[in-house]
């Protein structure tokens, strides 16, 4: 992750990824072992003339029905493979970490939380309609996912020569919108945009600031994240049976250091005491 996101900051000098740097040639090596172990997982799967019909079923029958090359249908099958993991498992992941390590140095949140959860579904694994009623888990998530959203940056590529205010950008020109600042701007969410306040998400994300076009954890235009609803479903499925078993507050031992790369991850990791209920 650490390499891809290095790479990743050369988006705005093109010729720099083809450079031999040192971490160039990390990230061509990494790219082809990963390369090599998703092909050889297709290979199993396809001697094993297994017919379930999970994620890697489909993109075989998608590369199966295409008019594509060998090549090309490798490269296909590849990366889905990756972007499901990236997209759909890694962000998801880190954003429940940070999620618990906001419960867990507020408390109050932590405990609010709890009984909602334990009112609307006692046992068991909550169902949709159970989901659409936690209101309180809901604002929490809504606000982690505003201090610490899943990716620190949109990228947009000028289709046509513009002007936006007094600035003028070419076409081709990438267009970086980083998260973070428009979610913590103090003209937007008041002078607490910093502080972690669920309760601003009350009336939902059109009365949590000024401009709540400028909420988007998930992206926006036509390449928003198409797993969003998903990964809200998961992230509260999550974090309810969580709560509704262990208490957790943070170790003396966390040191708190978000770092930028692939995603805003937590450099020293997460340390939770964890307790059962």
């Amino acid at each position: 992750m650490g390499v891809m996101s290095r790479r990743g900051l050369s988006t705005g000098i093109p010729a720099l990824r083809y450079l031999p740097t040192r971490s160039n040639r990390e990230g061509w090596r990494l790219q082809k072992e990963v390369r090599s172990l998703i092909l050889e997982g297709v290979k199993e799967r396809q001697k094993a003339f297994d017919h379930e019909k999970d994620f890697l079923h489909m993109v075989l029958e998608g590369a199966k029905n295409s008019d594509l090359s060998q090549d090309a249908t490798e490269s296909f099958i590849v990366d889905n493979c990756k972007n499901i993991y990236l997209a759909g498992y890694e962000s998801t992941a880190v954003s429940a970490t940070w999620c618990l390590m906001l419960l867990a140095s507020n408390q109050e949140w932590q405990d609010r939380v709890r009984v909602e959860v334990l009112d609307i579904c006692p046992g068991g694994t909550p169902d949709a309609d159970m989901l659409r009623k936690m209101k309180q888990l809901t604002m929490v998530i809504q606000e982690s996912l505003r201090l610490y959203p899943p990716v620190p940056v949109v990228s947009r590529e000028a289709l046509k020569d513009m002007k936006v205010g007094d600035l003028n950008i070419p076409k081709g020109v990438n267009i970086w919108t980083v998260l973070l600042t428009s979610h913590t701007d103090p003209e937007i969410w008041g002078p607490d945009a910093l502080k972690f306040k669920p309760a601003r998400f009350a009336n939902g994300i059109k009365g949590a600031c000024s401009h709540p076009h400028l909420y988007v954890p998930f992206g926006f235009g036509p390449r928003v994240c198409a797993g969003q609803h998903l990964a809200m479903v998961e992230l509260k499925i999550l974090i309810a049976l969580l709560l509704s078993k262990f208490s957790f507050s943070l170790s003396p031992k966390y040191s708190h250091a978000p770092t930028i790369r692939m995603v805003i991850e937590p450099e020293n990791g997460v340390h939770l005491l964890v307790k059962k209920l």
